[in-house]
């Protein structure tokens, strides 16, 4: 069982993520914990300590449970086992990486709605809970049925972080799944789409070399990919060709760079990011 914490506010991307969470549970079996952190400055400054402050925060606290209760109400008929979830007052990046870390989670899933503006995505990686969680990071953008997964991999991925990460997730087999091999250009070169068959047609040595090594560990995890294939092309034409994917399995590097071209296409592909970190 993959043991899953679900980040929730009361609104339509938090919704989505765990209806998402909970289609994807009856598929590779997940134990799902949710929380939800008020946050103490949302409505302007605290007042005071003391009673005076416990008593803010019993109202405040008091106002989110009835919220998140109907949120997760609405979604009960999908997912009869979901409870209340762990509620506090405090800063979300801090509760949320304390109950990572204490509850020793596989996964953390978060709703984001789709957005093309790569500064907000670029932004949002750099918060101080996704630079130091350690469990994979799971965003959920849309609501799509589960049928296929993209795997993607670069020149400079690191496969000892993406696919045990993989492995230890989908290890049950049943989600079909292609192997991306994606090389990002910039506007304006010729871009082109090769389908690579065996690893020995590919080229050792070449920058097919990173795909062998992520097919093989793949056969050795006893999870073939059903496509083996190099994508090279922009960013923008990229996301555009992994629309009919469930979801988009990728590394993120904790240093993330300005204006990247992986970044741009991770947020712009339209369905659920599975992301590990390198």
């Amino acid at each position: 069982m993959i043991k899953t914490l679900v980040s929730l506010n009361a609104d339509l991307a938090s919704s989505i993520a765990l209806r998402y969470t909970c289609r994807l549970a009856d598929i590779i079996g997940m134990d799902i914990k949710m929380i939800h952190v008020e946050e103490a400055d949302a409505e302007g400054n605290p007042p005071g300590t003391g009673w005076v402050r416990r008593t803010w925060e019993k109202g405040l606290l008091e106002s989110a449970v009835a919220e998140i209760s109907q949120l997760i109400n609405a979604e009960r008929s999908s997912c009869p086992a979901l409870t209340l979830p762990k509620m506090m007052v405090g800063d979300p990046q801090v509760e949320i990486l304390r109950e990572l870390e204490d509850g020793a989670y596989n996964l953390l899933v978060e709703g984001i709605l789709l957005t093309f503006d790569a500064s907000y995505f670029e932004n949002r990686m750099r918060s101080k809970l996704y630079q130091k969680m350690l469990c994979p990071l799971l965003l959920v953008k849309n609501l799509v049925g589960l049928k296929r997964i993209a795997l993607l991999v670069e020149d400079h991925t690191e496969l000892w972080n993406l696919i045990p990460t993989f492995s230890q997730i989908f290890n049950e087999g049943t989600l079909a799944y292609d192997l991306l091999h994606v090389i990002l250009q910039k506007p304006g070169r010729l871009s082109f789409k090769k389908h690579a068959g065996d690893a020995a047609d590919l080229a050792p040595g070449g920058s097919d070399e990173i795909l062998i090594k992520a097919k093989n560990m793949l056969w050795e995890a006893g999870l073939p990919p059903e496509e083996v294939k190099t994508i090279r092309d922009i960013p923008t034409k990229i996301a555009d060709s992994l629309e009919e994917y469930s979801m988009v399995v990728s590394c993120m590097s904790r240093q993330v760079p300005r204006r990247s071209p992986m970044v741009e296409l991770l947020s712009r592909v339209p369905s659920a990011l599975l992301l590990c970190w390198q």
